[in-house]
């Protein structure tokens, strides 16, 4: 035995070498599919920090409360806070565009007269905002058969 392994020692490396060969390629596949996955859940877990951090922003009416704004308010119904936030609707044939500045989770600002007249028309309302991460999300407010229907959105 120990004649044909001294007499076939290149052949014993050559199988040798090719072995190792495939053995380091199918490492370097195992490590490349880790990596990918790996880069999934990095994108996935950013993508629900984000989720958690998300603003909302609703249009609801308000009783007369004593210490608060009574009527239409625009409030921030997420758990983020919502940043360059604007408005617009259409009134007697005309865009009115608003600005606002930046609501804090579950805060009220008070909408009353631009609402009530984007209602007198039922044309729509469109609110744009930004998230702190700089993610745009638009709340669309569009009525059917007079009856108010709400959309949340992510622009691209």
């Amino acid at each position: 035995m120990w004649c044909w392994i001294t007499s076939n020692s290149s052949a014993i490396q050559a199988v040798a070498t090719v072995f190792i060969a495939g053995l380091t390629a199918l490492t370097l596949i195992v490590l490349k599919q880790y990596a990918d996955d790996t880069k999934t859940i990095a994108s996935v877990s950013v993508s629900q920090f984000e989720n958690s951090q998300l603003p909302f922003l609703a249009v609801r009416q308000e009783e007369n409360v004593p210490h608060q704004v009574g009527g239409w308010v625009l409030e921030n119904q997420g758990s983020g806070p919502a940043i360059n936030i604007s408005y617009r609707y259409h009134h007697n044939g005309q865009e009115i565009v608003r600005q606002l500045p930046s609501l804090g989770p579950r805060t009220p600002r008070s909408v009353q007269n631009d609402f009530a007249n984007a209602v007198a028309s039922q044309v729509g309302f469109n609110i744009r905002y930004e998230s702190l991460s700089g993610s745009e999300y638009c709340t669309l407010i569009e009525w059917e058969n007079g009856v108010m229907r709400t959309r949340f959105e992510k622009p691209d």
